[in-house]
């Protein structure tokens, strides 16, 4: 068995929310959106939104959340493989897995402003 393998199911949550807690430790990304996540969901039951739209901001959430945890693993392995040393692939690898982020992040606000904006005005 992989020394990296978890016994139980419960040792794997265990890691899982021991990744979370790292991500939030060490990422000033993940805090932002963490915060910001917080944020939409506090206006959305401030601003009574449909069970759907609650859906819909929950979705937005996991994937700006899941493409901010995509790319610090990139940049993880990315440091960890090439150290100090420039390589374009690294920084292809890198810029690409920003870009995911940054595309999530817009699409996010988007979304948000179609389903806050009409509430608040």
């Amino acid at each position: 068995m992989s020394k990296y393998k978890a016994k139980t199911v419960f040792h794997s949550f265990k890691y899982a929310f021991h990744g979370i807690f790292v991500a939030l430790k060490s990422q000033r990304n993940v805090r932002i959106d963490f915060f910001a996540s917080l944020a939409a969901l506090f206006l959305g039951f401030y601003l009574h939104i449909s069970p759907i739209e609650f859906c819909i901001i929950l979705l937005v959430i996991s994937l700006v959340i899941t493409a901010e945890f995509l790319n610090t693993i990139v940049e993880f392995i990315v440091d960890a493989y090439f150290g100090n040393e420039y390589s374009i692939l690294a920084k292809m690898s890198k810029d690409i897995a920003a870009g995911m982020v940054l595309i999530s992040a817009i699409i996010s606000l988007i979304i948000g402003g179609i389903i806050f904006l009409p509430k608040v005005l």
